[in-house]
């Protein structure tokens, strides 16, 4: 394998695992329960906008093109897309920490 395959996968492995990606997702899940069991107002789901999306598409594409019913296909692909989700979050968190740090006496280090 070639360098940037191996970096590449080491740097998805270490958004993956990233505490930012975990506590992104963990807040996705939360506002989504909390939307659908009426907790709070269903319009909580704006955050999970992007994963809803691909769920909603891909649970579509798999009844009409292969005839699977039931949600079979939804809530999987919702649990993976808002985990992508939580992943771009977290990897941007981590982006911003590492390039906006303030310095030790609160100066930007710019």
């Amino acid at each position: 394998m070639s360098d940037t395959v191996q970096r590449v996968g080491f740097t998805l492995r270490r958004v993956a695992t990233a505490p930012e990606t975990v506590a992104a997702f963990a807040l996705f899940v939360l506002a989504w329960g909390a939307g659908f069991a009426g907790i709070l107002p269903i319009e909580v789901w704006v955050i999970d906008f992007p994963a809803l999306a691909l769920a909603f598409f891909l649970d579509t594409l798999a009844f009409n093109e292969f005839g699977i019913r039931e949600n079979s296909v939804f809530y999987p692909a919702l649990a993976v897309a808002m985990y992508l989700e939580a992943m771009l979050v977290g990897a941007v968190i981590r982006w911003w920490r590492q390039n906006h740090v303030v310095g030790e006496a609160g100066d930007s280090s710019e």
